[in-house]
């Protein structure tokens, strides 16, 4: 009994650890902070990040919601129910966070896909 729950944990903590290897290498200054959550800080102003999130959940789905002075686009992207926050930390810092979600289910592969494409829009 002892050694099937070890075999149990080892397999669920590989399970676990693949994807965020993979989530960290793929990013860029980003990190995965839970299972639907992607972030990281930039050196762009909340206005870039702001037009380049907004051109890039329009480009990749639907926006359902967006509030510019809290820093927040809600996007329908992938089936899933996607949300972008921007939070000033200074006037050429901020912080880049987004959650992706279809129904209960986390998908980090999708927010971390915008993550990405976010920082692509930011460096042309």
């Amino acid at each position: 009994m002892h050694c099937f729950l070890a075999l149990v944990l080892v397999v669920s903590a590989a399970g676990c650890a693949a994807p965020l290897l993979f989530i960290g290498a793929g990013a860029v200054g980003g990190y995965a902070v839970s299972r639907d959550t992607f972030e990281g800080v930039t050196s762009k102003g909340e206005e870039e990040i702001w037009d380049a999130a907004y051109r890039v959940a329009s480009i990749m789905g639907t926006i359902e919601e967006d509030n510019r002075r809290n820093g927040q686009i809600t996007a329908r992207i992938n089936g899933a129910r996607v949300t972008i926050t921007m939070m000033p930390i200074n006037l050429t810092t901020t912080k880049l966070r987004i959650k992706a979600r279809k129904g209960i289910i986390p998908r980090i592969g999708t927010a971390q896909e915008v993550y990405a494409k976010i920082n692509i829009q930011l460096e042309e």
